[in-house]
């Protein structure tokens, strides 16, 4: 199996016993003594939960059961907006359990095909699992993910080419002509996004150069005929953005979601001024209500001079500030192989930008909410699903704490990242 095709167990106290091992449509549970997070602060009480949702206490009847969370301090889980762990079977089955036990319960996977959703979708089980949101992609056929797709490829076979990845790994648009033709092979991947490659699209003459072969994108005029068809479809649309000019593309042609702050590396040639978004461009972001994962901890990954390195955190620092006065949504994702959001969050803090409140926000609330828009995540009110994860220590006042998990709950129900079981 190729890298492509892939693409701290905290001891839990509050025991397995302690929580229910069923649920009914009469059993209400009473979760009792927590600090519960409201998205500013946390406020101390309880929460009843029957059939898996929390409900309000007016009018209810009393609580069947009542579970002591012993002082706990009480988040959604988190989520993670951008990844590749999971596009397949062989990614889920190694890295669920690392997911569940960090509290990401909520993951989109940025790149995927028909072979490598249905395989996900078979591998999840049917209760206490990572829940995925999987993704058509779509890029030029000199593209990424081309190149790192060949270079992986190559390492079992030294005479594949791009044959095997075209319209495989990828649906391949190369003119308003294949938006039409090529619909098909996205809909096959029955997928909950769409995501869109564009590489440096302000400049045409990459394409002419063999060193970026399989490291370009989208030809610019082609996107929002795809966002467009997308839409129709009833899909959300994820772009890929590596420079500013690919940012104001995809945020004029309409996407949902910006899957990369541009600059988390400079390309060979360019400067702080190709990847500092413009006032324009911003502004309308924040008209569009798109969302952007700035999955800025990359670049700390793949860093290889320190020199390089500061000018790159400097402009990340200087982008996301104004990104966020202009109150362009923001949301968790790593993009990191053995990674999750955790990094992403742990990054973020660094940058003393964000109050610990809205990181805090973002993880749990804000990413799970635009993952899965409809099903009452990231949230601990009536009518929410009652997923939950119980931390040991207060993470307003200690970032780290949101790696001290105590407990998972979904659904109501106690979770094991080791088993399948619900208990």
């Amino acid at each position: 199996m190729s890298r492509f095709a892939l693409s701290i167990l905290v001891p839990l106290a509050l025991c397995a016993a302690a929580l229910p091992p069923a649920r009914s449509a009469e059993r209400i549970v009473e979760y009792v003594d927590a600090h519960w997070f409201d998205g500013e602060r946390f406020v101390h009480g309880s929460r009843r939960v029957v059939d898996g949702r929390f409900v309000g206490k007016d009018g209810a009847e009393a609580p069947s059961e009542r579970v002591d969370l012993r002082g706990g301090f009480v988040v959604p889980p988190f989520g993670e907006a951008h990844n590749h762990n999971l596009q397949n079977a062989w990614g889920l089955e190694r890295n669920r359990a690392m997911y569940l036990r960090e509290g990401v319960f909520y993951a989109a996977m940025l790149c995927g095909d028909a072979t490598s959703n249905a395989g996900v979708r078979a591998g999840l089980r049917p209760a206490g699992d990572v829940r995925v949101a999987l993704t058509a992609c779509i890029s030029s056929a000199d593209g990424h993910p081309l190149g790192m797709a060949l270079a992986s490829l190559r390492e079992e076979d030294p005479d594949a080419d791009a044959t095997a990845v075209h319209d495989h790994a990828y649906v391949v648009v190369e003119s308003e002509a294949d938006v039409a033709a090529k619909w098909p092979l996205v809909r096959a991947a029955r997928p909950d996004l769409v995501k869109l490659t564009l590489v440096h699209s302000e400049d045409p003459a990459r394409r002419e150069d063999p060193r970026y072969h399989g490291f370009n994108g989208l030809r610019p005029e082609l996107v929002a005929p795809l966002v467009a068809r997308a839409h129709a479809d009833g899909l959300r649309v994820a772009a890929h953005t590596e420079s500013a000019a690919d940012f104001a593309v995809a945020v004029a042609a309409g996407v949902d979601i910006v899957a990369h702050l541009p600059g988390y590396a400079f390309a060979r040639g360019k400067g702080p001024d190709d990847y500092r978004l413009s006032d324009e461009a911003i502004a309308e972001a924040a008209r569009r209500g798109v969302t952007v994962v700035p999955t800025a901890s990359v670049a700390s990954f793949i860093a290889r001079d320190p020199d390089a390195i500061s000018d790159v955190l400097a402009l990340q620092r200087e982008n996301l500030r104004r990104l966020k006065e202009a109150g362009v949504p923001l949301a968790m994702g790593s993009d990191r192989f053995t990674a999750t959001s955790l990094v992403e969050y742990e990054h973020l803090a660094g940058t003393g930008l964000f109050a610990p409140e809205e990181l805090l926000r973002m993880l749990s609330m804000t990413t799970p909410q635009l993952i899965f828009p409809d099903d009452g995540v990231g949230c601990l009110e009536p009518g929410c699903r009652a997923d939950f994860l119980v931390l040991d220590r207060d993470p307003l006042a200690d970032a780290a704490a949101v790696r001290g998990v105590r407990a998972r709950v979904m659904g109501g129900l106690h979770l094991d990242p080791d088993d399948a079981a619900m208990e």
